[in-house]
């Protein structure tokens, strides 16, 4: 009887041992690897970013909880320091003050049977800034009204991701390419580049590498041209910028090359140079001969002639279509209480 008491007993101990501490409630925000959260953004103004911020435990708070976040530069320094050392061209940058907001930095988490989380609401505006450039907001919990704070989810680098309809920064955006390129006299754009008095297209295809600049842009080089000097792409890089409200007539090209009477309608397009610096390059639109965008197919039909760091003008067509890029990504709750 003794033995079997005693044996209960250990038993109900064990047991609140469980509930109360291995279950023990911890606050927390929700991350990857480093402390690391993804967030795509899109341009055109404001757009609000959620952070999960979470209760620990198999059973929910007993009690209101209030929970303070505060913006920690520390955060950032010491990812900077761990990952790169003293390889400072690599360091990710914080995001700047003017491109954030934070309205209110407390929220609540509330008793409820089904969820112990809230969402910690973001306003980040991405116009202006580079694709090149990392960018990380760093945040920790600064206080809890009850409960613990988890020292190993306390922190959070909210990493800001650039996004529009035709490119990322989440992954590399690639597009396949498949074009001519002419040389032309300046002014008359009469070919110079001939064969049997026709004029002499030379073919180019390409992988092209392009990025997010602004809500319906993305940033290209020319043809074949492979670039990551960032000097070389202000100089080099032209912007593509698709107006979804402009349409254009595109005939229709039968299987034996001839127009076929029909037409489809697509968006047009028009191309600048993306910085305007010194011996960068110049880039004219062809008006006889527009680019446009075919949403249905996601491809881009560009006409355009350009000079860079050269006498020679050059008359581009290319018809880019997207490579399909897969991944996954931390999948948030969409509502809290």
């Amino acid at each position: 009887m003794v033995g079997v008491t005693a044996t209960a007993v250990l038993t109900s101990c064990e047991q609140e041992f469980y509930q109360d501490e291995q279950y023990r409630k911890e606050i927390y925000i929700v991350s990857g690897e480093d402390n690391i959260f993804q967030r795509e953004f899109a341009f055109g103004g404001e757009e609000i970013g959620y952070l999960s911020v979470y209760a620990s435990g198999t059973t929910p708070i007993e009690k209101e909880v209030m929970v303070e976040l505060e913006r920690n530069e520390t955060v950032l320094s010491d990812y900077n320091q761990k990952r790169y050392g003293d390889n400072y061209k690599n360091y990710v940058l914080e995001l700047p003050d003017t491109h954030y907001k934070v309205d209110d930095w407390s929220i609540n988490l509330y008793p409820n049977a089904n969820s112990s989380y809230s969402l910690f609401p973001i306003k980040v505006n991405i116009d202006g800034l580079e694709p090149e450039d990392n960018y990380f907001l760093p945040l920790r919990i600064a206080s809890v009204s009850d409960y613990m704070i988890s020292s190993a989810r306390r922190n959070v680098l909210m990493q800001i991701l650039m996004k529009n309809d035709y490119a990322t920064t989440k992954e590399k955006s690639y597009y396949t390419m498949n074009g001519t390129r002419l040389r032309v006299a300046k002014d008359t754009w009469e070919p110079l580049d001939k064969k049997n008095n026709a004029p002499d297209y030379k073919p180019i295809n390409a992988t092209k590498l392009v990025a997010p600049v602004t809500e319906y842009g993305i940033r290209i080089l020319t043809g074949s041209t492979l670039t990551s000097d960032r000097k070389e792409l202000r100089k080099q890089g032209i912007v593509v910028t698709v107006h979804p409200e402009e349409m254009i007539d595109v005939p229709v090209i039968g299987s034996n090359g001839l127009p076929t009477g029909e037409y489809i309608q697509c968006q047009k397009v028009t191309l600048d140079k993306w910085y305007n610096v010194n011996s960068g390059i110049t880039v004219l639109n062809i008006e006889d001969t527009p680019s446009y965008y075919n949403p249905e197919k996601k491809e881009f039909t560009l006409n355009y002639r350009y000079n860079y760091n050269s006498n020679d003008w050059y008359e581009m067509k290319e018809v880019m279509s997207p490579v399909a890029v897969s991944y996954t990504h931390l999948t948030l709750p969409t509502n809290s209480r």
